[in-house]
């Protein structure tokens, strides 16, 4: 265990006094040494022309700020050829030239300003005796010497987002060693290529399926060995069945209507559970698309371009090709309720309005008293669905007859193409009674659907098992079918067929990358609008750095 003295460098300076104030202590001091170094000759001398005082600031002294006095010299340079005839004498392992704060403290500040950023660093400084302007804390950061990581062989790349939707960089990771090793201000396929020239010896690179990193590893690593993180993969694939489900709102819509039980008109499966008596913005959304979705069709049958229908609605080309290929308008679903403290007291809520109990502070105490921490209001706004449905001369009754229960506690399924992507893919086992009769109803009105979940499936098991010997009989069967997302998906597998077989038989994956990149935003984001790329590359590699050190 290293004892680290409380008075900096006692073999380099004598002390010859202290002196105390309540919020500041004064330390006098002079140097040991009889000699000193010419700064431009590096001639020794002990030819003393003058003396002068250095004022220090240093360490805190439990929280009190520490200032030091020093008595330095200034000395002749007897050498004939030095330009310089005098000097102060330089104190090179204790302070910096011309600088007001010690190696230590300049240390402390920028471990502070590395962990904590700028503002906040300068505000746990001030606390801890050491004032600071933010300014210095960034200072400090940009000061730092990053070190040179060991040569890398196995490495994640990914991007993340300076502003997410406009601006983008790449983190490069060490999968071996788990730790972040640089930053890139873009995700252009020249930088990654230029990064793998200067690091030459990368024998794997495990990354998306952007293209353009795709294109990067190729020129700038050509030998190394591309693997397709299998997790993008899924996420691909969820995506291509999304894309299908898009074409078949009807079969969504039929589905939801089996599950819920009840027969509601075409246009109306995709509102809320709860019995609206105004329309809600999903369906002033829905509205306005499907008189949309009338105008592309009607123009589409008189032989007008995808183009000019894009141009004529200010759409994209691809929207409106999804508008065309639908069976019908595709809608927004609501989503599903969030859940509640009170979801848990719904059956006893349901029990006492039914007994006639309709003031909603008296149902409050009630749950009080079993549990319930909740407001009052919560309780209100729940109950002011049922309390709707009565009759005009009980609704502002605080008590009443006995009425038939609520139907509060029952689960219904919302149409959404997404989730019902999401649910298609999942093992059955993994699903609600509910959820797993909606996928029975759904697949049962199409066989197509019964086709890409068979395929989605197949898929999502060939990745689980890395089974590299069944995925050639996937992409014959997905290239046969009759579904043209899945072909569309299969045939991009196929450009980049070797990347994929990798994935399937390596067990790298960018799973560490995204946790570093969890890391990142959590830097950026707490860095008050300062994250500048320079300072958050050093924060991020600096502290990458001292958590192994840490962890050693």
């Amino acid at each position: 265990m290293s004892i680290k003295p409380l008075f900096a460098d006692p073999n380099l300076l004598h002390l010859e006094c202290i002196s105390s104030k309540p919020d500041l202590i004064t330390i006098i001091v002079k140097t040991r040494s009889k000699q000193a170094l010419c700064p431009q000759c590096h001639s020794p001398s002990a030819h003393l022309h003058s003396r002068y005082v250095r004022r220090l600031a240093d360490l805190p002294w439990l929280g009190t700020a520490v200032r030091l006095e020093v008595r330095a010299r200034r000395l002749y340079c007897r050498h004939i050829e030095c330009p310089q005839r005098i000097f102060c004498e330089r104190l090179p392992t204790f302070v910096a030239p011309y600088a007001r704060r010690t190696l230590r403290l300049n240390e402390a500040l920028r471990l502070i300003g590395l962990t904590a950023g700028g503002e906040a660093g300068a505000r746990l400084a001030v606390a801890l005796g050491m004032r600071v302007s933010p300014d210095t804390l960034l200072q400090r950061i940009r000061q730092t010497q990053l070190p040179s990581p060991p040569a890398p062989k196995v490495i994640g790349v990914d991007d993340w987002a300076k502003h997410k939707g406009q601006s983008y960089g790449t983190i490069l990771v060490d999968l071996e060693r788990r730790s972040t090793i640089d930053l890139l201000p873009d995700r252009e396929a020249s930088s990654l290529a230029t990064w793998l020239k200067q690091h030459p010896g990368v024998e794997l690179i495990s990354r998306d399926r952007a293209g353009a990193y795709a294109d990067g590893a190729r020129q700038g690593a050509p030998s190394a060995i591309q693997i397709v993180d299998r997790w993008h993969l899924n996420k691909n694939m969820t995506e291509a069945v999304e894309r299908f489900l898009n074409t078949k709102h009807s079969c969504l819509r039929q589905a939801v209507s089996r599950v819920n039980g009840s027969v509601v008109k075409t246009e109306e499966l995709d509102r809320s559970i709860i019995n609206i008596h105004r329309p809600s913005k999903t369906d002033l959304w829905n509205e306005q698309k499907y008189a949309r979705y009338e105008q592309v069709t009607q123009l589409h049958r008189q032989g007008v371009s995808i183009q000019a229908i894009a141009r004529e609605f200010r759409m994209h080309r691809r929207t409106v090709r999804i508008m065309l290929r639908a069976e019908t308008c595709p809608q927004r679903a609501t989503p599903p309720k969030r859940k509640s403290q009170i979801d848990r007291h719904i059956e006893y809520l349901t029990q006492r309005w039914a007994e006639g109990c309709r003031n909603s502070a008296q149902l409050h105490r009630e749950l009080r008293a079993q549990g319930y921490r909740g407001s009052e209001s919560s309780v209100r706004h729940f109950v002011a669905r049922w309390r709707a449905e009565l009759p005009n001369g009980l609704r502002r009754a605080r008590s009443g007859e006995n009425s038939s229960a609520p139907n509060a506690g029952a689960k219904k399924v919302v149409a959404s193409t997404r989730r019902a992507a999401w649910l298609l893919v999942r093992e059955a086992e993994e699903l609600e009674a509910e959820q797993k009769a909606f996928v029975e109803s759904l697949v049962e009105a199409s066989p197509e659907i019964a086709e890409a979940q068979s395929l989605a499936k197949e898929f999502n098991r060939i990745l689980k098992q890395r089974d590299h010997e069944a995925f050639t009989s996937w992409m014959e069967r997905t290239t046969q079918s009759g579904i043209p997302e899945m072909k569309k998906f299969a045939l991009g597998l196929e450009r980049d067929r070797a990347a994929v077989v990798a994935a399937l038989e390596y067990e790298w994956s960018n799973g560490p990358t995204e946790g570093h990149i969890n890391r990142l935003k959590t830097l950026k984001r707490a860095m008050f609008g300062r994250a500048k790329f320079d300072l958050l590359r050093i924060r991020t590699l600096a502290g990458t750095k001292m958590g192994a050190d840490l962890r050693q």
